[in-house]
């Protein structure tokens, strides 16, 4: 019966609702070995091309990478949520087919539970914490927070990727972002934080409220204003506060943005945190010039034509995450 359950609500839609009552159902200890056992089966046969309709590349990618972190590289011993990472994977299994959406939560089973937030490469994302604060995950990100994240000192996160902060205001429980050397501490606010391993860089930048940035030298820290960044480069140590226009940071959690007479200069950073990709615009263009175009789902492609377009220079995308424009 659990087996004739599990892969009735995994191959068939179901309502948000269901999908809740669903897997906590799932993690429930009653039968574990038994449910841990078909859902394993469901995630052995995991085939992205049945469950994803976009970008089967980069889904596939994922999956693999999924795979490969949790299954246990020996046969594990059999008993009550004892196998903790196949069980682990066996709940990714369920987020990924019960919901088949572009984002998804994986729920690692261990003393200390913690429930890790992931975005594909091509997909965004917008969840409520447990405190209701709001984050939105841009492509290829990852937030973790402990099961102890409403009952200890301080609501502590630790973000792979990027994300936008919505913070609700505690003062009693300070928020805090843990990401490569970088750390952030907030009581309530909106903020951007970005940790790309593929950039080598860091940064904050803050759109409302007021932050605490450290971590970037022993016993050093800043407070950004509004419309602020701290821009840290991992490769020199050099950490730098510049002042910048945070709303071209944060608009990639909108479905669309409209660049009503922007200059260059702007739009380039809102396409980076777009599209995950970097500019290096030839010093003897003038940015100061202004288009206007409005930025749909479209490839990064079709929009390098646009630019193209409209201001008569030339954009070549040098690898997956740089861009040159030239004349």
């Amino acid at each position: 019966m659990i087996e004739k359950i599990i892969h009735t609500f995994l191959h068939n839609p179901m309502p948000e609702q269901a999908q809740q009552q669903f897997r906590a159902w799932c993690l429930n200890r009653e039968h574990a070995g038994e449910k841990t056992d078909a859902l394993w089966e469901e995630w052995e046969r995991l085939d992205p091309m049945s469950v994803f309709p976009v970008d089967l590349r980069s889904y596939r990618r994922k999956l693999a990478r999924l795979h490969r972190e949790m299954t246990p590289p020996a046969a594990p011993k059999r008993g009550l949520f004892s196998i903790t990472r196949r069980t682990a994977a066996a709940a990714a299994a369920v987020v990924l087919l019960a919901m088949c959406v572009e984002f998804f939560v994986v729920k690692r089973l261990s003393p200390d539970t913690a429930t890790w937030l992931v975005t594909a490469e091509n997909s965004k994302g917008r969840f409520t914490l447990p405190d209701g604060s709001v984050v939105w995950l841009n492509a290829d990100s990852r937030l973790a927070y402990s099961g102890r994240f409403l009952t200890s000192g301080s609501r502590t996160v630790r973000l792979e990727g990027e994300a936008f902060f919505d913070v609700r205001r505690d003062t009693l429980h300070p928020f805090e972002v843990e990401m490569g050397k970088l750390r952030v501490k907030v009581l309530g606010t909106r903020f951007t934080a970005s940790h790309r391993p593929a950039f080598n860089t860091e940064e904050v930048t803050l759109l409302s409220g007021r932050v605490e940035v450290s971590g970037y030298r022993a016993g050093r820290s800043v407070v950004l204003a509004p419309d602020q960044s701290c821009f840290y480069d991992a490769g020199s140590g050099v950490a730098v506060v510049r002042n910048v226009a945070a709303c071209n940071y944060c608009s990639w959690t909108g479905s669309s943005i409209v660049f009503d007479n922007m200059t260059l200069a702007d739009i380039a950073v809102n396409l980076e945190h777009w599209y995950n990709i970097r500019f290096r615009i030839d010093e003897h263009i003038d940015t100061s010039m202004r288009i206007s175009f409005t930025l749909r789902p479209e490839s990064l492609e079709e929009t390098l034509g646009i630019i193209e377009t409209l201001t008569h220079l030339r954009c070549r995308q040098v690898d997956e995450h740089h861009v040159i424009i030239q004349q």
